[in-house]
């Protein structure tokens, strides 16, 4: 296994830690606990988004691309996203509602579960498909957009843990803010799949008619 395989499967066993520390305040109401599980959590997070770049470049500079790595790449990084994402529909933002509703996690999973199930299509008659550049686009805004999240809900929690007075303006745009960072990673999503399923059509068209 090459280097940038080796950071592609670092990457996967990263997530149980990442799911963890942003599960701690189940564990714990201590306000400092809960804060440094959610800094480990993005610590943990851009450390495995920063490996996602590496992976590909590596692969792309020093030829080691392999199926393996075509595969497991943007599987890697379904598995990433779609993990903070579930954890999102269950931590409460300031409103005590999700961070983000369930439906929209439902649609983003539907949306990966699909492109997942056409790529194991494809791989029955021989054929990998790589993930197109929307796609890439996509995968970078729900890196970027589930950072941002994870490291203003920090904040919120130094802002309750010091008492801040900045804390009630925070919780009264911080809503706003999830809401349009979902609405990016939402049109961004869907646009994709659909784009990801015209384009390999084919794919499907051909198992039909093996079937």
């Amino acid at each position: 296994m090459n280097l940038a395989n080796k950071l592609t499967v670092g990457r996967i066993l990263l997530i149980p830690l990442i799911v963890g520390f942003l599960q701690v305040e189940n564990l714990s109401n201590n306000l400092k606990f809960v804060l440094c599980g959610r800094m480990a959590a993005l610590v943990l997070f851009i450390v495995a988004s920063v490996t996602d770049m590496l992976d590909g470049y590596l692969a792309r500079r020093y030829s080691m691309i392999t199926n393996f790595g075509r595969l497991m790449d943007p599987l890697a990084d379904k598995l990433l996203t779609m993990a903070a994402f579930v954890c999102f529909v269950e931590i409460r933002g300031p409103n005590n509602l999700p961070v983000f509703p369930a439906w929209a996690i439902v649609l983003i999973l539907a949306r990966e579960f699909l492109v997942t199930g056409l790529r194991a299509l494809a791989l029955e008659h021989g054929r990998v498909i790589q993930a197109d550049h929307l796609g890439k686009h996509k995968t970078i805004w729900q890196l970027i957009g589930i950072s941002t999240v994870i490291a203003a809900l920090s904040l919120r929690d130094y802002l309750r843990l010091t008492q801040s007075p900045l804390l009630p303006t925070v919780d009264r745009w911080l809503p706003w803010g999830f809401a349009a960072i979902l609405a990016i990673i939402l049109i961004l999503t869907v646009l994709s799949g659909v784009v990801y399923v015209a384009k390999n059509w084919d794919v499907i068209a051909d198992h039909d008619q093996v079937k």
